[in-house]
């Protein structure tokens, strides 16, 4: 593992949705505050931006290779070109103030999108799987959903909750609570699980990724040259890449001027791979 380096330096408000795409040979990612689609090609260094009609918030792929979106109007497909989103379903629609947050396709093709108040108000979000039809509740009362992903086998889901700290794992269609962080840790955002069954964890107020074990067991820390640090991914041919977002959204212009790298995409070279994300076959085509 070595010291993260500075990718694109997007300078994005609140940097998420990670995905690597081994068919256009890019890493997906969003930036919610300023309403992008980002792309980075790590052979030629090549970084984009599409600017957005609104916010989305997390990226997937699907069954064709298009890219399914998270947003503040439900659940779309967008066209990376020229940022034209398509409008797929809505899991609460009778739920003003709500919106998607996370998202990632499961090992049977499942879709799970979580969802939260706008501001992280209250517990009124929830996390749904789309596998046919519609949409079904798997958890209630969620504040902010983040941090959706797989073991290696695909027999546990992991889950963060940002709000409580709180860390789930299903399995066998049963929920529990893996691990609780407090002030001491700092607040969970989004993570990923390598090939090994470690996961990677964004601690967003902390400036840090942390490895633990599937036993909540803290192993070890990537610090990063930014406070606010909201996901991870990994990428490359050889999926040997972490990539990581960044923000800015609490920072004054003077702590942004002191950190000019804050913001950006940062990459760490691992030694063991990560999985690659799984592809959804809901909606059919």
């Amino acid at each position: 593992m070595n010291l993260p380096i500075c990718a694109d330096a997007a300078k994005a408000g609140c940097g998420e949705g990670l995905l690597w795409d081994a068919d256009r040979g890019v890493l997906w990612w969003v930036d919610i505050s300023k309403e992008a689609l980002h792309s980075f090609d790590p052979k030629t260094k090549r970084a984009t931006r599409v600017a957005l009609p609104y916010l989305i918030s997390a990226l997937a792929l699907d069954q064709n290779g298009d890219l399914l979106i998270a947003t503040q109007k439900g659940l779309g497909r967008v066209d990376p070109q020229n940022g034209q989103i398509t409008t797929l379903h809505d899991p609460e629609p009778d739920t003003p103030g709500n919106r998607l947050n996370d998202m990632v396709a499961g090992p049977d093709g499942a879709l799970w999108v979580g969802t939260m108040s706008e501001g992280a108000k209250g517990p009124t979000g929830a996390l749904y799987r789309y596998g046919g039809g519609q949409p079904e509740a798997k958890m209630a009362n969620c504040t902010i959903s983040n941090g959706l992903a797989f073991s290696p086998d695909g027999t546990r889901m992991y889950f963060i909750d940002s709000v409580p700290g709180v860390l789930h794992v299903r399995e066998n269609e049963t929920w529990r609570t893996l691990c609780t962080f407090d002030d001491s840790t700092g607040k969970p955002d989004g993570l990923t699980v390598d090939a090994e069954g470690t996961l990677w964890i964004a601690i967003c107020d902390r400036g840090r990724v942390i490895g633990m074990t599937p036993k909540g067991e803290t192993i070890v820390a990537i610090e990063l040259p930014c406070n606010i640090v909201t996901n991870c991914a990994f990428g490359g041919a050889d999926l040997k890449t972490l990539f990581v977002t960044t923000g800015t959204f609490s920072m004054t212009e003077e702590e942004k001027a002191a950190n000019p790298k804050a913001g950006g995409l940062f990459a760490v070279k691992m030694d063991t791979p990560g999985l690659p994300p799984y592809r959804a076959t809901w909606p059919q085509a």
